[in-house]
């Protein structure tokens, strides 16, 4: 594989891995506190384990420095979760 559809590879795999790491967090909150769902609660689980399984591979094609990575990886997962946390935590 060439170097430009490894970085295309890497960089699809980065953002899909902390969606779906994104959205299982707040889908663990959705289910745990909302709805008591046992199922729901083992989906978004389920997600967050996919896309962290997902980001591991990512940093392997990537072959970016660890720093640089996690960093953006850090900013990939935190900065949706806190804009949706709020919205989520004000349902009844």
């Amino acid at each position: 594989m060439s170097s430009h559809y490894r970085t295309i590879a890497g960089n699809l795999e980065l953002f899909i891995g902390a969606y779906l790491i994104d959205f299982g967090l707040l889908g663990l909150l959705f289910f745990g506190r909302h709805f008591h769902d046992r199922n729901g609660a083992y989906a978004s689980a389920a997600g967050a384990v996919i896309g962290l399984l997902l980001l591991t591979r990512s940093r392997r094609l990537l072959d970016w420095h660890g720093a640089i990575f996690w960093s953006i990886v850090f900013l990939a997962v935190v900065v949706p979760v806190a804009i949706l946390l709020p919205p989520l935590l004000r349902l009844r």
